[in-house]
């Protein structure tokens, strides 16, 4: 009797199972957020990856990532770059950290859409003619008209700008030339045939210009080259503008550049852009910049620099001015 009652117990209690949990399970299974997975709000679900190649400075490549990471939208996830990862992924974006990681990028994945960060104008030049590759970048280098108009603020009655190009790099500079003109600035083009002559070349230069305004060409301003064209401006009580950050630690009087923190939230922006419309911009120069001194060098040239700040607000109204930024 007792065996007989608890038997029928069971059968009941499996009877309300059937009509109760098999139904509401079958709703959860049929159910679009159970199918997806875990339940989750669909903002904190990483929908989209970016690759992030690095450069050879590991230590930078960790604090860059992470300024990028928390600059970045939580629907977008950074991963770090694998050739084998990309092929999976072949629309994903990958951001390139200096002309090395850019150029094996480049090479392992020529269709993949890019974003070149910490390379120059010069640098970047090569592959813009890659027709079948999305690929844009943000400049290292500031563009030469600020750098010229930077030199104009520290030395107001300057008129004459000297600039150093290499043999067939002349004609690049005529735009630059022309938008200067505009600011009472005549700048003069000295080619440097081969490095044998550069010397030479910079003397005439100096004796032209009352600055030199250094280009981001490494074939004239590098490592080997940089001292002489430092001692050689200041032996003819000259200075140098740019060409850019490194160089005013190096000697150079003034410069302007992108601070990382610029670079950082122009990047996030162009990211979050492509993501939402599949599109890149056009190569450019950061939004914004700071201007950076040499002051030992000043005091030993007897020039009086301006108020930093000041000069920066100048820069950015004449900018806003013009029609054009770049080296024109």
């Amino acid at each position: 009797m007792f065996f007989r009652r608890r038997l029928s117990i069971v059968r009941r209690l499996r009877n309300v199972a059937r009509r109760v949990l098999c139904p509401l399970l079958a709703m959860l299974w049929l159910s679009p957020a159970w199918a997806q997975g875990p339940l989750y709000a669909a903002s904190d679900s990483p929908s989209h990856v970016v690759f992030l190649a690095g450069s050879e400075n590991i230590s930078f490549n960790l604090v860059f990532r992470k300024r990028l990471e928390d600059a970045l939208p939580k629907g977008i996830k950074l991963a770090r770059y694998a050739d084998d990862a990309v092929i999976k992924s072949p629309d994903s974006l990958i951001i390139t950290l200096g002309a090395s990681s850019l150029n094996d990028v480049v090479q392992q994945n020529p269709r993949s859409p890019v974003l070149a960060l910490m390379v120059t104008e010069d640098q970047f030049s090569q592959y813009q003619a890659i027709d079948e590759q999305t690929i844009t970048a943000l400049y290292l280098n500031p563009p030469l008209k600020r750098q010229a108009l930077l030199g104009q603020q520290i030395l107001p009655q300057a008129t004459q700008v000297a600039l150093l190009a290499r043999a067939g790099a002349e004609q690049q500079y005529r735009g630059l030339a022309e938008a200067l003109a505009r600011y009472g600035l005549e700048l003069r083009v000295f080619t440097v045939d081969n490095p044998q002559n550069l010397a030479s070349t910079l003397s005439r230069a100096l004796n032209f210009g009352d600055f030199l305004l250094g280009t981001p060409d490494p074939e004239i301003y590098n490592r080997q080259t940089i001292k002489h064209i430092l001692l050689t401006t200041y032996r003819h009580n000259r200075i140098l503008i740019g060409p850019e950050r490194a160089f005013v630690q190096a000697g150079a009087l003034a410069s302007t550049y992108a601070p990382t923190d610029t670079i950082v939230t122009d990047a996030a922006q162009i990211i979050s852009e492509y993501v939402r419309s599949g599109q890149l911009p056009r190569a450019h120069y950061p939004d914004d910049f700071a201007v950076l001194f040499n002051e030992q060098v000043a005091r030993s040239l007897n020039i009086p620099l301006p108020d930093r700040d000041s000069v920066l607000q100048a820069l950015k109204r004449l900018e806003s001015s013009s029609t054009g930024v770049g080296n024109e």
